[in-house]
């Protein structure tokens, strides 16, 4: 028979281990790392796809427009193939920001290379785009993967739609850090379709729903819903606002908004009836 001050010890231990189980599940529970992740692939993203619009707009395949220099501050230089004076497609553009960090508008900072492949004109439905990466950073955010954007033509509501799939994405921190994401969405133009000239390009916004997965940078796997839908702008470099729902494994889930339409960094996470703030980069 064990001595009473083994079986106490034993207990003891047990207990404490139990404790320490309970302590980490709770500030994992409490943590909001999935929520930045999910919130910077959103934007390296919508980056991306921001870079290939204006490039097309700006370069006769969607709108007669301006210079590209206007938008990044000369940071990139865009390479069009077929040119132009050739109606043919599929057309590839190269999106060439050079091997240093240069800050376009909006203080956002890029490198590298973003490349697409396009089926036809912005506007015109069944157009696909292909967008690519090739060493390409944003705020020194690694960003990889394949983004594929398809018009459909005009919603009920006489507004053009577009479906959107990211797959093979991985973003790499800054620290050497690595997540992974993978998204289906419809991505609808609210803002600024009709509008010519300088505004044609600085108004657009479209407003954005569907599902995403992905594994944090701690290698949790997660789910993702848009809940409400997220407004992105040509004009800001963040998600405006909208909700979305993460469900990270074996946690609770976390309801993400990211605020009421104001241009700004600000993303709050609230876990089960608790409020947490952070910042996007």
């Amino acid at each position: 028979m064990k001595k009473p001050t083994t079986i106490f010890f034993v207990l003891t231990i047990l207990f404490a281990a139990f404790g320490a189980i309970s302590c980490k599940k709770r500030k994992l529970n409490n943590s909001t790392v999935t929520s930045q992740d999910n919130a910077i692939a959103e934007m390296v993203f919508n980056d991306a796809f921001k870079v290939t619009e204006d490039a097309m707009k700006q370069n006769g395949l969607e709108k007669t427009g301006l210079n590209l220099s206007s938008i990044y501050n000369a940071c990139a230089t865009v390479h069009l193939t077929p040119p132009l004076g050739d109606t043919t497609f599929p057309k590839t553009l190269i999106i060439d920001f050079g091997a240093v960090n240069c800050e376009g508008a909006y203080g956002i900072e890029r490198r590298g290379k973003v490349m697409a492949t396009v089926s036809g004109y912005y506007r015109d439905s069944g157009t696909i785009i292909s967008i690519q990466t090739d060493d390409y950073y944003v705020n020194d955010y690694k960003v990889e993967g394949v983004k594929t954007v398809t018009n459909n033509g005009l919603n009920p509501d006489n507004q053009t739609y577009f479906t959107i799939v990211i797959s093979g994405a991985v973003i790499t921190y800054p620290n050497g850090d690595v997540a992974s994401y993978e998204s289906n969405r419809i991505r609808t133009w609210v803002i600024g379709e009709a509008t010519q000239g300088l505004m044609g390009i600085f108004d657009d916004e479209y407003d954005i729903i569907g599902t995403a997965s992905g594994i944090n940078r701690e290698g949790r796997p997660y789910a993702m819903t848009i809940t409400s839908a997220l407004r992105v702008a040509i004009s800001c470099r963040w998600v405006k606002q909208g909700v979305i729902q993460i469900a990270p494994e074996d946690l609770y889930e976390r309801t993400v908004g990211f605020g009421d339409g104001t241009c700004d960094r600000e993303v709050s996470a609230e876990i089960k009836g608790s409020v947490y703030n952070f910042l996007v980069h």
